[in-house]
């Protein structure tokens, strides 16, 4: 069984309060007529930037770890060469 790493419970956890908070908005709307613009406006902005800095992180790790195995593989390429 895989272990559920951290970025996958906040992503979890980002969608389960954008859908319940989307549910709130919407019952608040249909029983007084209007809605928090600017609530909604910074909640939206606020996960939003976490999910994008989330993206960034794992894109960094991803490269790194690229280049990591570009480094190795360089390496038994040559050693390979020095055996020959």
């Amino acid at each position: 069984m895989k272990k559920i790493g951290t970025m996958d419970l906040i992503l979890i956890l980002v969608g389960s309060f954008l859908l319940i908070f989307t549910t709130v908005m919407v019952v608040l709307h249909v029983l007084t007529g209007s809605t928090p613009d600017t609530l909604i406006t910074c909640v939206f902005a606020a996960l939003g930037g976490e999910c994008g800095v989330m993206g960034w992180i794992k894109t960094t790790k991803e490269r790194h770890k690229e280049r990591q195995w570009e480094l190795e593989d360089r390496e038994h390429e040559e050693k390979k060469e020095a055996e020959e």
